[in-house]
């Protein structure tokens, strides 16, 4: 049974569950406002990583006030869960708003620069389109498993504040982090076993998918939107944060068409030597881990373009860089293989796009762009 009440929120219903506890909708018990409420447990209640990943994730999102980053409200434990309340974003995630499908659902209406700067100020978590609506069918490889593992439960009075969680941890005999081969790379295993268990190269996406892949109204779509995500990405490595897991579900987009850039759990701060997470553990989502951030090494703004290059080729080319389902086969692809050409894929491409899709996929970290503005301003020039 879900709570009734978490700190000063009232519990409506579940938005969704993860590895790491789950997130409900809110209400504000005297404002009557609404949020989004992410509560660890019951397994990482106890687990001090996860519940000072959470302290972390409100000091970042408290310090990266944007029109294109998830706004935070609050944080605190309540009877031995963690918890924070953040805006709540109602809307589609990045592969779902640019899919045919959603368009179909949602036309296009042009804003003009007036409109455009109005929805920029004023724009809310709203609903999005009536109906359902469908993305696009690659369920196969869109599976986004985090690495992280998780560990028990115990029960403590409530309390309010980041400080409280962070006490909360200290109180707790886990480790820093905990050892978990399953979740680390490189995984082991023989060639033949890898090669028995690897999906066969999916064909060339159809003609019909090419076509709406490059609508003129969803590239509309798709530069505005990746726009606001690069602006926002320059603003959060400029005040020395690297969000370690940019992937489609955790950028989300309102029905005023303005994107949020979620989940801040695994942010790390360029200037923290408390770090989280030891030498040679890898976290984030493995597709669209950088080759650095696979291999478990040092991470910096970098990553995050990476993981940005392997979003923009996914959406032009209706299917991602790295394809391989074996996690150890994946990885081989992401440290050392190169994607097919985008034009292969898509031979109506935006070839200015197509560009900066391969430099953003750079091996070496120091042959991408060194910012996200810079990234920007090759793909509007």
């Amino acid at each position: 049974m879900p709570p009734r009440w978490v700190g000063p929120w009232e519990v409506l219903s579940v938005i969704g569950r993860g590895g790491v506890g789950t997130v409900y909708r809110a209400r504000h018990r005297r404002t009557g406002d609404p949020a989004a409420v992410k509560l660890l447990g019951p397994a990482p209640a106890v687990d001090s990583t996860s519940a000072r990943r959470l302290a972390r994730e409100f000091e970042a999102l408290r310090a990266l006030v944007h029109p294109n980053v998830v706004e935070v409200y609050g944080a605190g434990v309540c009877e031995g869960y963690s918890w924070l309340a953040m805006e709540l974003v109602e809307g589609l995630d990045l592969r779902t708003y640019l899919s045919p499908m959603a368009l179909a659902a949602s036309p296009i209406h042009e804003l003009s620069p007036r409109e455009g700067e109005a929805a920029a100020e004023g724009a809310g978590a709203g609903g999005g389109p009536e109906g359902p609506v469908v993305a696009f069918d690659l369920d196969a490889w869109a599976r986004e498993p985090a690495t992280d593992a998780n560990l028990a439960q115990e029960r403590r009075a409530e309390a309010r504040g980041v400080d409280d969680i962070r006490a909360f941890a200290d109180l707790m005999e886990e480790p820093e982090t905990a050892p978990d081969d399953s979740a680390s790379w490189p995984l082991r295993a023989a060639p033949d076993a890898l090669a028995a268990e690897l999906s066969p190269d999916p064909p060339p996406p159809p003609a019909a998918l090419v076509e709406e892949l490059n609508r003129p109204e969803r590239m509309a779509r798709l530069r505005s939107t990746v726009a606001e995500v690069l602006r926002a990405l320059d603003f959060i490595h400029a005040r020395g944060f690297v969000h370690r897991d940019i992937k489609p579900s955790n950028i989300m987009v309102d029905d005023g068409r303005r994107a949020r850039i979620m989940d801040f759990g695994l942010v790390k701060s360029l200037v923290d030597t408390n770090a989280l997470t030891l030498s040679g553990r890898v976290v984030g989502t493995y597709r669209y881990m950088a080759p650095e951030q696979a291999a478990g090494g040092a991470v910096d703004r970098r990553a995050d373009l990476w993981s940005m290059g392997v979003i923009l080729y996914e959406l032009l080319a209706g299917r991602p860089p790295f394809r391989a389902q074996v996690p150890a086969e994946l990885w081989r692809e992401i440290t050392e293989g190169e994607p097919a050409p985008l034009a292969e894929l898509n031979a109506g491409v935006d070839r200015r796009l197509a560009a900066v899709v391969r430099r953003l996929l750079r091996k070496d970290p120091t042959e991408r762009f060194r910012t996200a503005r810079e990234a920007l301003e090759q793909m509007e020039a």
